[in-house]
C-alpha cells in the first residue's frame, strides 16, 4: 500500500503547482485508501478530530449536491470537495514511510515553486497584466507562492551549501512572481505571518538566541520589503497613500457581498432551511449565472451560503484544528533544529488563512491541497523528533 500511496502523493504535490488534472487524478486515486483507512480507524483506533471534521464536511457537501436546485451543476464541484479527504491517507503515509524526509520535501517544493514562479514572470514579461502560472489564474499563483515561499525559506536551513544558492534563487524568483500577481490579500498574508512570527519567537523562551535572530531578521526584511513595494506602487489598489483616489477598493467584490447580504436576508425571512443547509454547491454560478464572479470570494461566505450554518461551523473548526496541529508540531520541535521549519509551516498557514477572507481556499478549490500538505508536514516533524529522541 505504501508504494501506491507514494505515487499518488507525488502526483498530488506536482498537481498543486502544475496541473488541476493531476491534482484531481491523485485525489481520485487516494479515495479507496481514504475509505479503507476511515473504516480501519473506526474499528481499531480513534480517528483524529480534524479527520472527523473533514469527513463531516465532505458528507455536508454531498447533502449540498442533493438539495441544490441544479444538482447536475453542483456535482461538478464534488471532486474539489474531496481534496481535503486526502489528508487522511497522506498523514498515514508520512507516519509510516521512513523514506520521506523534511529535506526531500523542502527540495521538491523549492524546485516546483521556482518553475511555477519563473513561468509567471515569463507570462508577465510577454504582456500579461499580472503574472500567472500553469493554472492560468493570478490568484491561484499568488496562493501557491504564499504556500511555497515560507517552506522554501525554511528548507534552506537544512540544505547543503550548493543547494542554498539554488534555494536563494528560488526564493527571489517566487517573491518576484508573487509581487507581479499584484494580489493584496497574498501580500497582506505574508505581512501578517511575518509579524506573528516575530511575536511568536519572543514569547517562546526556549528558542535559542541564534534562531530568534535569524528568523527575526528575515521577518523584518519581509515586512520592510512589502511596505516599500506598496508605498512606491502607482497602483491605487496597492498603495495605501492612493486609496482615496480609488472608487472601489473591493475590486468589484462589493457585488458579491451585496448579493450575499440580500440572499441571507431573504433566507432569514422565508427560507430558514437554507440558513441551516445552504443553497448547494456552486450556488454562486447557479443563482447568479450572469455574474463575472464564480464563487463567493471568501471561505466563510462560500461555506455559509453553499452549505449553510453547518458547513460554516465545520469550516471554522477545521481551520482551528489545522492551526492547533501546527502549533502542536512546533511545541514538539521547538528545542530542535526543526523549529525553523515548523515556523515556516505556521507562516505559510497564516498567509493562506488571511487570503481565505478574500477568496475560497479551503472550500471547493485546489488551494485546499495546501492545507493537506502543511498539516501532514507538521505530523512528519513530530515523527522525526520522536524517532531521534527515542531511536
Amino acid at each position: 500500500m505504501t508504494k501506491h500511496l507514494r505515487i499518488a502523493a507525488i502526483l498530488f504535490l506536482v498537481g498543486i503547482f502544475f496541473s488541476n488534472a493531476l491534482l484531481q487524478t491523485a485525489t481520485i486515486l487516494f479515495f479507496p485508501f481514504t475509505v479503507y483507512l476511515i473504516i480501519r480507524r473506526i474499528k481499531k483506533e480513534e480517528p483524529s478530530l480534524i479527520e472527523v471534521l473533514i469527513v463531516l464536511l465532505f458528507f455536508c457537501s454531498l447533502i449540498s449536491v442533493y438539495i441544490s436546485i441544479e444538482p447536475s451543476i453542483a456535482v461538478k464541484n464534488i471532486v474539489y470537495h474531496s481534496i481535503l479527504l486526502t489528508l487522511i491517507p497522506i498523514a498515514h503515509l508520512v507516519k509510516t514511510d521512513d523514506k520521506i524526509s523534511i529535506d526531500l520535501i523542502g527540495k521538491i517544493i523549492s524546485i516546483l515553486g521556482l518553475i511555477t514562479a519563473a513561468l509567471g514572470i515569463f507570462h508577465f514579461m510577454n504582456g500579461a497584466e499580472r503574472s500567472y502560472g500553469f493554472y492560468g489564474g493570478y490568484y491561484t499563483l499568488a496562493s501557491i507562492m504564499v504556500f511555497s515561499i515560507p517552506i522554501t525559506v525554511a528548507s534552506s536551513i537544512y540544505s547543503q551549501k550548493k543547494w542554498k544558492y539554488f534555494i536563494l534563487i528560488s526564493i527571489l524568483t517566487q517573491a518576484c512572481s508573487l509581487w507581479l500577481t499584484f494580489t493584496r490579500s497574498a501580500l497582506l498574508g505574508l505581512f501578517i505571518a511575518a509579524l506573528v512570527t516575530i511575536i511568536f519567537l519572543f514569547t517562546n523562551a526556549n528558542i535559542t538566541r541564534a534562531v530568534k535572530g535569524k528568523i527575526t531578521l528575515a521577518s523584518v526584511f519581509v515586512i520592510i520589503t512589502i511596505i516599500t513595494l506598496l508605498l512606491t506602487s502607482s497602483d491605487s489598489r496597492l498603495n495605501p497613500l492612493l486609496f482615496l483616489s480609488n472608487p472601489d477598493l473591493s475590486s468589484g467584490r462589493n457585488e458579491v457581498y451585496n448579493d450575499a447580504a440580500k440572499l441571507i436576508s431573504s433566507d432569514l425571512k422565508y427560507e430558514w432551511k437554507n440558513i441551516l443547509l445552504g443553497h448547494g454547491l456552486e450556488s454562486r454560478i447557479i443563482l447568479f449565472p450572469k455574474s463575472d464572479y464564480t464563487s463567493w470570494e471568501s471561505d466563510y461566505i462560500e461555506s455559509f451560503i453553499s452549505q449553510g450554518l453547518i458547513g460554516l461551523i465545520l469550516t471554522i473548526f477545521i481551520y482551528f484544528q489545522f492551526f492547533r496541529g501546527l502549533l502542536h508540531a512546533f511545541s514538539k520541535v521547538k528545542n530542535t533544529d526543526y523549529s525553523r521549519f515548523a515556523l515556516g509551516l505556521i507562516s505559510s498557514g497564516i498567509s493562506i488563512w488571511v487570503i481565505s477572507f478574500f477568496s475560497s481556499q479551503l472550500i471547493g478549490k485546489t488551494s485546499s491541497a495546501h492545507f493537506v500538505i502543511l498539516y501532514s508536514l507538521g505530523i512528519l516533524l513530530t515523527k522525526k523528533t520522536q524517532s531521534e529522541t527515542n531511536p
